[in-house]
């Protein structure tokens, strides 16, 4: 299996990774794909389509949905990367996609500490002095 020991598939809020492309029926007229997680459990069904589908593409959108946990994994390993070892700001719509996916919040925890710290008071001597405010 591929990506089995990719840590960036660790916790993903989706089913367990890396995901198997699984052949029912085969040769047969009642032929069905499935997609399956880590586990075995069926994820999706996909049957041969109609209309003006090519094989081709028919077997490179089963690689794709088969893929999408790597290729999250591949987008959260860059992020990470360029945040925490190169120090360069990652788009804030990549980190959307990622976390939209079920992958984790990589917003940068600096930025986020930053829009919580109350900003220090001022004292303006003119319309704060104690005899005014004790009136």
């Amino acid at each position: 299996m591929q990506g089995e020991t990719n840590i960036f598939l660790r916790g993903l809020k989706a089913a367990p990774a890396p995901w198997q492309h699984k052949v029912v029926h085969a040769g047969e007229p009642r032929r069905r794909d499935e997609i399956v997680d880590y586990e075995g459990n069926n994820i999706i069904d996909l049957v041969l389509p109609g209309g003006n589908y090519t094989p081709q593409q028919y077997r490179n959108t089963i690689a794709l949905i088969t893929l999408a946990p790597n290729l999250l994994a591949a987008l959260i390993e860059l992020a990470y990367n360029q945040q925490q070892l190169v120090g360069i700001e990652v788009d804030p719509k990549l980190l959307q996609l990622i976390a939209d996916c079920g992958g984790p919040d990589l917003t940068p925890k600096q930025q986020e500490l930053k829009d919580t710290e109350p900003k220090p008071q001022t004292w303006n001597n003119a319309t704060q002095s104690s005899e005014r405010l004790l009136g």
